[in-house]
């Protein structure tokens, strides 16, 4: 008889809580504002692109100018590419001995059977960093000691590609960024933030790319066109994706802390 009594105080209890429950907010949500996303998305692309289209003949001149002051022997040429003449320098590189090649092929080879036996050391991560190396060089070296005479490209078609390669960036940037930042469109501190994040990239870019085209060039006049492969597959694209999604990083971290601090004017309950 208690025990009824008990469960029939504990239904009551039960059922007089019940309605206070918010059984029907399932969560917070960012505000959005579809304007300020159109209007910032517009912003974005236009103006850096208009800022590459305006500037590029001119870096791409400058660099050129820069490079034949730095490597001795040096030649110019240009490329015409969707209405921009690009501008490039580049010393006379050369074709590795059938040694380099055979020393490249050895050394790579034993680095390959090292990390992928059971006696190498290194972690996992870091191994298979070494092994996409060694495999580069294993390819290159292979493909110079059977093919030498073969190969079909000089340094000149590889100023060419590299100066097309790097136009692309600079081109890609704002359109990529500007669509993947525009989303966070729930503060005007969005697009001047946002602005900031693709100005610093394509700063970084010029001066990075620019640098980096200077190594290269220099490489394959004092060493050989062994390294050419390794300069693409590892110091290419890779490092440009690299350093792109390390900026976008920054932006979304400096948007989480303006979130954090004004959590209540940018959160609205979701029904």
């Amino acid at each position: 008889m208690k025990s009824m009594d008990t469960k029939q105080e504990y239904l009551k209890t039960f059922e007089v809580e019940k309605p206070v429950i918010g059984y029907a907010r399932f969560g917070r949500v960012l505000k959005f504002n579809k304007y300020l996303f159109l209007f910032q998305l517009v912003f974005l692309v236009v103006v850096f692109e208009f800022l590459v289209i305006f500037f590029l003949d001119d870096y791409f001149r400058i660099l050129s100018d820069i490079t034949k002051r730095v490597l001795e022997g040096s030649y110019a040429g240009s490329y015409k590419f969707l209405g921009f003449n690009l501008e490039f320098s580049i010393s006379q590189g050369r074709l590795p001995t059938l040694q380099e090649a055979f020393v490249y092929f050895l050394i790579s080879s034993l680095s390959l059977l090292l990390l992928t036996s059971k006696f190498n050391p290194l972690p996992k991560y870091i191994s298979t960093s070494f092994i996409y190396v060694a495999f580069i060089y294993f390819v290159s070296s292979f493909y110079f000691m059977f093919f030498l005479n073969r190969f079909p490209y000089t340094e000149k078609d590889f100023a060419m590609l590299y100066i097309l390669q790097q136009t692309a960036i600079f081109l890609f940037i704002p359109i990529l960024l500007a669509l993947s930042l525009s989303i966070f469109a729930f503060s005007w501190l969005n697009p001047l933030l946002n602005a900031i994040t693709i100005a610093l990239i394509l700063i970084y870019s010029s001066v990075f790319g620019g640098l980096r085209y200077i190594v290269f060039a220099y490489i394959l006049k004092n060493f050989s066109y062994i390294h050419m492969p390794a300069m693409f597959f590892l110091l290419g694209p890779l490092l440009d994706f690299i350093y792109i999604v390390f900026f976008y990083s920054l932006c979304l971290y400096a948007t989480t802390k303006i979130l954090q601090r004004k959590q209540d004017t940018f959160y609205q309950w979701g029904f």
